[in-house]
């Protein structure tokens, strides 16, 4: 979920304090740069999590009095994901989270910063890293290393150990009341009559407002492509779509997103956050996916749509990258078009 701005104003996220006393109580521990070692971000997928670790991170780097600015380089490198003493181990393609990435993480941290001040360790989600992985991070966690805060994310508490959860100050996500939904979306710049369309079918999850609000602003073109990679079913298909995005690398940004959006939708059709009809346009066996297919399933491809979005950022090569997500899509449509 990108973090939403408006010329010349904050980031609409920098009003989390409004969600609850205890958000607005972490949030003045790292604007006054007094953080604790460990938290952990809790709640459902989509409520805003991962905006909410940067917005904190970026009050550490901060170099305006009113921290976090929001405008500053220094907080802009964060939201850009560019700061190097912001580091984030994320579950590639739904995969686990290894104790050797892990170990790698918590060697760069132990090193001086390339700042004069905090280095930020983000991993995502914690449920997927293995046992082992756990285990190596909860020695950090006993032992914390100076000017080094870890934060943590989980979709799935339950999923955590207990003894990393009893080490980190919890910070739980729940549902935003329409009230700041709205006020926050009107700052983002989105019209309030789409908004008000939107607050009555979201149940409050701002990632499924966003998704659904700028899924009317993404092009024909661009739907049309994600409808076409969600029916992909032989290679045929998977080598055209595949070729479309090579060739129009300057547009892929729009059209992966097309797609992660439509995943998205599906999603929450499957938790029962929107009503099927929101998907009555998908392929049938998508519909069918909504309705049976895992959770966790479903997550996974959404994660690796999200991961070749930041491999394209990066120096990875572009075509076995984008060759990998349209393999990975034929196999998904083709296993659930058998449900």
């Amino acid at each position: 979920m990108a973090i939403l701005e408006t010329e010349n104003r904050l980031p609409a996220f920098m009003q989390y304090e409004k969600l609850n006393a205890a958000i607005g109580v972490v949030k003045q521990q790292f604007s006054r740069q007094q953080p604790v070692h460990a938290y952990l971000l809790t709640g459902a997928r989509g409520l805003g999590k991962r905006t909410l670790a940067r917005v904190l991170a970026s009050a550490l780097f901060c170099t305006s009095e009113n921290k976090p600015c929001g405008v500053c380089p220094a907080c802009r490198r964060v939201m850009d994901g560019n700061e190097p003493d912001f580091l984030e181990v994320y579950s590639d393609d739904g995969s686990t989270i290894s104790v050797d990435r892990v170990r790698e993480i918590i060697q760069k941290v132990s090193q001086h910063a390339f700042g004069t001040g905090y280095r930020v360790v983000l991993i995502e989600p914690v449920e997927k890293m293995t046992l082992q992985a756990q285990n190596c991070l909860l020695k950090s966690l006993e032992e914390p290393i100076a000017n080094v805060v870890f934060l943590l994310m989980t979709h799935e508490l339950t999923a955590t150990l207990g003894t990393i959860a009893s080490r980190c100050i919890r910070v739980k996500l729940t549902p935003w009341p329409d009230d700041i939904l709205r006020e926050t979306l009107l700052d983002a710049g989105y019209v309030s009559t789409d908004i008000e369309n939107v607050l009555s079918r979201c149940g409050g999850n701002i990632g499924t407002a966003l998704d659904t609000l700028d899924a009317g602003k993404l092009n024909s073109e661009a739907q049309q492509f994600a409808m076409d990679a969600l029916a992909v079913l032989n290679d045929a298909a998977a080598v055209s779509l595949s070729t479309k995005l090579k060739e129009d690398k300057g547009s892929a940004d729009t059209y992966l997103t097309a797609i992660e959006h439509a995943i998205h939708q599906a999603l929450m059709v499957r938790t029962s956050q929107l009503d099927p009809s929101f998907i009555s346009q998908y392929p049938s066996h998508w519909q069918k996916a909504a309705e049976k297919a895992p959770v966790s399933e479903i997550n996974a491809l959404l994660s690796a749509v999200f991961a070749t979005r930041r491999r394209k950022a990066g120096q990875v090569n572009w075509q076995s990258n984008i060759d990998h997500l349209m393999i990975r899509l034929l196999e998904e449509n083709t296993r659930w078009q058998q449900l």
